[in-house]
């Protein structure tokens, strides 16, 4: 059922974009119960015209981009050279039942942990050429650079798999605007490098930022800088 769907997904993406005059480029799906299937869906998507990577979720089974088949799945997309926009799953939690918190909590939480676990892992010092994005800012990810920075430095454990200091390694990744708020943006612009912020939008979602361009420029990098990362980290 799950290799069907993702079949279905991608033939009507791939619909929808040949439809839009070159105006959209698409992110597709791949199975994620099993590596080698995901390889060969993932080879299928670099010979297809109009996609330019594929979006997963920060966590599986219990485990983040460090381990099994996310970490396979982004080692061959640095070999076929697609995109990876990573996107929260809102995973139900029973502390966070009440008030929206799977969303307003678990989704930030959901995408600091990928990107921990892609830096202190050591995935994206052993993979230099992919082109990896968070949405939503990065989740609590810029609040938390600075303790993990702290932690690499003075604890053998945090730093077991990696050479590079978090803050560098940071400074490679792509993340998007959707932060909702000035301050957040500014946080993730001076932490990111000057090429690492995209405009994002989260669009159609009820937590869709309501002028995501506008938000962005006014509070972030100019609409040439933002245009000019997206197409690096689309590989355009």
């Amino acid at each position: 059922m799950v290799r069907s769907y993702v079949t279905a997904f991608n033939e009507a993406l791939s619909a929808v974009v040949s439809d839009a005059g070159g105006r959209l480029v698409g992110l597709g799906l791949v199975s994620l119960d099993d590596a080698d299937r995901a390889r060969t869906q993932m080879e299928r998507l670099a010979r297809t015209d109009g996609f330019a990577g594929i979006a997963i979720p920060p966590l599986l089974a219990g485990r983040s981009l460090d381990h099994g088949v996310l970490r396979h799945v982004l080692t061959a997309a640095a070999e076929l050279d697609l995109a990876v926009l990573v996107h929260p799953m809102q995973l139900s939690r029973p502390k966070w039942s009440e008030h929206y918190l799977s969303n307003l909590i678990g989704n930030p939480v959901e995408s600091a942990t990928a990107v921990a676990a892609l830096i202190l892992g050591g995935v994206k010092e052993r993979l230099p050429r992919l082109r990896i994005c968070f949405v939503h800012g990065g989740g609590c990810a810029p609040w938390l650079l600075g303790r993990w920075s702290h932690g690499w430095r003075t604890r053998a454990e945090v730093r077991r798999h990696s050479t590079r200091p978090p803050q560098e390694v940071f400074g490679e990744l792509f993340f998007d605007s959707v932060t909702h708020d000035p301050g957040p943006l500014g946080l993730l612009t001076a932490h990111a490098s000057k090429g690492g912020v995209v405009c994002g939008s989260d669009y159609p979602f009820d937590m869709a930022q309501g002028d995501p361009v506008r938000f962005a420029t006014d509070h972030g990098p100019d609409a040439g800088t933002l245009t000019a990362n997206a197409r690096a980290f689309l590989g355009l």
